[in-house]
């Protein structure tokens, strides 16, 4: 991967009355990545995506694009496609697409060549003469994403995009966003949806308490997780799983009513069921290490 910055995020800090919602985050973000930003709702991943947008004026810190401070210059180079539909209900979808094309400062051929691009790449076709306000909420996100990408930005970010899509409006989203990283756009994702970060995301940034609490590729993040392997366990007494847990030197996890063994090597099912032969056992599930696991053990350990 070029280990050239497109985006470079040091020291944010940003308050809301008393609420620090940013309390010193740093990430660069490098020219023709997939970089998702995952955390829970309110851990400041659309305030991130406002200040790199110039919509808000961090309290400290730096943040730059292609080298230069974030201003209304430097957002020429960004496509962004909100969490909020952001387009005009009575317009149809062509027009729309031929004023933000016309906002972002194409004209003329250009202009009609890159709606043209747009449409056939979301495949917008069969739509294109509806009111935005006749589209059901996916159409609408995929029009959402159109308009961030009528201008051919080098960087696109998409915030929460997927939220209130069916899972085949998702999954062409998901193969659009493959095309264009393929052809060198720097994307950046918002989300709180693991199974999304995971498939998309060259690096996540995992936002907690105002800070990246980590940060890697999904290999690099899986090592968080002290474990070769999980196993879902249930059995009659919780008590005596723990027990045993603890004679075995295995360490247990309890997430909403899920108890989890961190096994320190990869077993087969028979050799866990054995180790675990004092237990009744109702069931038993092994696994990998998913981003969700990792989600999980950096909230509840505060990260790097």
């Amino acid at each position: 991967m070029p280990m050239t910055p497109t985006i470079t995020i040091h020291g944010l800090r940003k308050q809301f009355g008393p609420v620090d919602i940013l309390k010193g985050l740093s990430v660069d973000i490098f020219e023709g990545e997939v970089f998702g930003f995952l955390g829970s709702n309110g851990a400041g991943k659309s305030t991130t995506i406002n200040i790199l947008t110039s919509q808000i004026v961090a309290d400290a810190g730096t943040v730059k694009i292609s080298g230069e401070p974030v201003s209304t210059e430097t957002n020429r180079l960004i496509g962004l496609a909100p969490q909020s539909i952001a387009l005009y209900p009575r317009l149809s979808v062509i027009e729309n697409l031929f004023f933000f094309a016309g906002i972002h400062g194409l004209h003329g051929s250009t202009r009609r060549r890159q709606v043209g691009r747009v449409i056939e790449a979301l495949e917008l076709g069969g739509v294109s003469q509806m009111a935005v306000e006749k589209l059901s909420g996916g159409w609408q996100r995929r029009l959402n994403l159109a308009v961030a990408l009528v201008h051919q930005p080098k960087i696109l970010i998409l915030d929460e995009s997927t939220v209130g899509m069916d899972v085949e409006a998702r999954l062409k989203l998901w193969e659009t966003i493959r095309g264009l990283k393929a052809e060198g756009t720097t994307i950046v994702l918002t989300t709180h949806l693991m199974d999304e970060a995971e498939a998309l995301c060259h690096r996540i940034g995992i936002l907690h308490d105002g800070r990246i609490a980590a940060l890697g590729t999904m290999d690099e993040l899986r090592r968080i997780v002290p474990a070769a392997q999980l196993a879902e366990v249930e059995c009659s007494d919780d008590r005596l799983l723990q027990d045993v847990a603890n004679v075995s030197n295995i360490t247990t996890r309890s997430h909403a009513g899920r108890i989890l063994l961190l096994l320190p090597e990869r077993l087969l099912l028979r050799e866990l069921i054995e180790r675990l032969a004092p237990l009744e056992i109702q069931s038993v599930r092994l696994r990998d290490v998913t981003l969700g696991d990792v989600f999980l053990e950096v909230v509840s350990t505060g990260g790097l």
